[in-house]
């Protein structure tokens, strides 16, 4: 899997400086093409691991959380590339909305665990 998304990201990579040399001004979108692509190649895979480590969590008893966490780390690992995207497109701007809108939304996941372990920990003061 690894050597096909590195040849893939060498092949786009040289195409890319091929097609700027004849005056292609569509860099970016063309860049955007590849990583739509390179990632569409890893779904199959990342689907069956994630299904694993849910599965697993199941098993353990703990699923929720791990839910959770594969949630959370799904969201940071998305908005990071759509901002880097962003980014690499000349829109820091916006980048720097998809970032923010990142963490907000990873918060919001994260925020019902949060507001259990103060309960608890309140309880425990108690």
């Amino acid at each position: 899997m690894i050597p096909k998304i590195v040849l893939f990201a060498l092949m786009c990579a040289i195409l890319s400086a091929l097609l700027e040399g004849l005056g292609f001004k569509g860099k970016g979108l063309f860049s955007l093409l590849c990583i739509v692509l390179m990632l569409i190649s890893l779904t199959d895979t990342l689907t069956d691991t994630m299904g694993g480590i849910l599965s697993l969590a199941d098993k353990v008893g703990i699923s929720n959380a791990a839910s959770a966490a594969v949630k959370a780390i799904g969201l940071g690992y998305t908005f990071g590339f759509v901002s880097d995207l962003c980014a690499s497109l000349g829109e820091g701007v916006l980048a720097s909305a998809v970032t923010a809108a990142g963490r907000i939304n990873i918060f919001l996941v994260a925020y019902p665990y949060f507001e259990s372990i103060v309960k608890l920990g309140m309880e425990l003061l108690e």
